[in-house]
């Protein structure tokens, strides 16, 4: 009797199994069109439907950076290329190297072969190790012109708009005697949303992704901050300038993905510590080089807490920061001597009225007994 049992229970096994098996023959898998979404390669890329999947094709002058479900952005190689003169020692051949790297991520035609493309680590460590021999000049040969520090400034930005993208890993760290670079990138299909903060051994930045993102319908499907701190840049001044400036912490780049980054919709916080302690409240500045080669200025930076260690500045726009000495005596000597002007002014009318006055009473007092003399005359004559 168990027998029978034990086989009729087997036999329903059997018929429940293979009638799920039927059932699950007859079901189809549907493939969903990625390519049905708008802008899902962006603008101009053309998007191929895959089994599951799907890549993204960029035409000439665009690129993904590698990533096939990247969308396409465009690049401009021009901006990489070497002009006698007017590149800074040791960047010629680093430049060339990213402008061949440009050209070929966006399906340009380059003149002779080209080599395999060096990793977006390998390009980070070049730029690192360039712009510690820069440093390094600086520090045996003086302070360079305001110009050529706007020029190192400027080519590090672009430098690191083309290798942030290309890098492997999420998190990426450099650090050296003269130069400590973090980057930060999230590829994902939707924005990442939320707080991001990046720290090394003397400044910290505090932001969000919205920040780094910008407008989300120029989401590129990744995003990048970048927080890039130079340790031996103390003579970053403009050497035209009559002020007698002094860095009081290291100068710091920021630089994210959001192309738009004059007016942000909200403030970055960066927490700088001083080189050496001091009771004097630092100025926060950034490098400014719109009315001229270069100079610190103070517009849109604001500082929210100091004390002798450490000050936290808080800016509305992206640039290179740090914290300056003797801008704030230099204004307060600016206005002190305007009120002294201003006084010896105000003494001066005050000694010219007071003259003007004595003489006038004089003029009028010889006047009166020059009167009352030729009364007195008639009077004895009509005697």
């Amino acid at each position: 009797m168990g027998v029978i049992i034990y086989l009729l229970i087997l036999g329903i096994a059997v018929y429940v199994f293979l009638g799920l098996l039927t059932s699950g023959a007859t079901q189809q898998c549907l493939d969903i069109d990625e390519c049905n979404t708008d802008g899902v390669c962006g603008k101009r890329g053309i998007c191929q439907n895959l089994i599951g999947s799907y890549w993204c094709e960029c035409p000439a002058g665009f690129t993904n950076f590698g990533k096939n479900q990247n969308k396409c952005v465009e690049l401009n190689c021009d901006q990489y290329e070497t002009q006698p003169g007017q590149t800074l020692p040791g960047f010629d051949s680093f430049l060339s190297l990213l402008r061949n790297n440009c050209l070929v991520l966006n399906n340009s035609t380059l003149s002779g072969p080209t080599r395999p493309l060096p990793t977006g680590d390998v390009l980070l460590t070049l730029l690192v190790n360039t712009t510690d021999v820069l440093q390094l000049d600086l520090q045996s040969n003086g302070h360079r012109s305001s110009s050529e520090v706007t020029k190192l400034l400027k080519t590090i930005e672009i430098s690191i708009r083309l290798i942030a993208p290309l890098l492997t890993e999420n998190v990426t760290r450099i650090e050296t005697n003269h130069t400590d670079v973090e980057i930060l990138v999230r590829r994902d299909k939707t924005p990442p949303k939320g707080p991001v903060s990046l720290t090394n051994e003397n400044t910290q930045l505090d932001t969000t992704w919205e920040t780094v993102i910008g407008d989300y319908q120029n989401y590129q499907g990744f995003a990048f901050v970048v927080l890039l701190s130079y340790k031996n840049l103390d003579s970053l001044k403009d050497t035209t300038s009559r002020q007698n400036l002094q860095l009081m912490s290291s100068a710091l780049t920021v630089s994210v993905s959001n192309s738009n980054t004059t007016n942000l919709p909200q403030l970055i916080n960066l927490t700088f510590n001083h080189l050496q302690s001091s009771d004097v409240d630092p100025t926060c500045v950034y490098w400014s080089d719109e009315n001229g080669p270069g100079v610190w200025s103070e517009l849109g930076c604001t500082s929210v807490m100091s004390n002798s260690n450490q000050t936290v500045c808080s800016c509305s726009h992206l640039s290179t920061f740090a914290l300056l000495k003797g801008i704030h005596q230099k204004k307060g000597t600016g206005q002190l001597s305007l009120v002294m002007w201003g006084g010896v002014f105000v003494a001066l009318t005050c000694v010219v009225l007071s003259l003007i006055t004595t003489l006038w009473c004089r003029f009028v007092s010889r006047k009166r007994r020059g009167g009352n003399r030729l009364k007195q005359d008639v009077q004895l004559h009509r005697k």
